[in-house]
């Protein structure tokens, strides 16, 4: 899933998906939700606030708290969200 920065549209770019075989999919103006890192920010939101609620953290803990939100997002979730692409677009 690609936005259209430059970069995700220049000619060198789409060539380069094609000789992998990587299918770009279709992305609707304006349609943030249907990016899949958006569930995974939320998924992590939810783990964090689950186990460190309101709890203030300084930057440099924060950093390794959503660090290990990232690490505990189970793969079935990750899987799931990817084979759900072609029905989102």
């Amino acid at each position: 899933m690609q936005d259209n920065a430059p970069g995700h549209s220049a000619k060198e770019t789409i060539e380069y998906f094609e000789e992998l075989g990587v299918c770009i999919m279709a992305w609707p103006t304006f349609s943030p939700d249907l990016n899949p890192i958006e569930s995974v920010w939320n998924w992590m939101k939810d783990w964090i606030e689950e186990k460190y609620g309101d709890q203030y953290m300084t930057p440099t803990i924060l950093r390794g708290v959503v660090r290990d939100a990232w690490d505990a997002v189970p793969e079935d979730f990750l899987n799931g969200l990817t084979e759900s692409m072609p029905a989102r677009c």
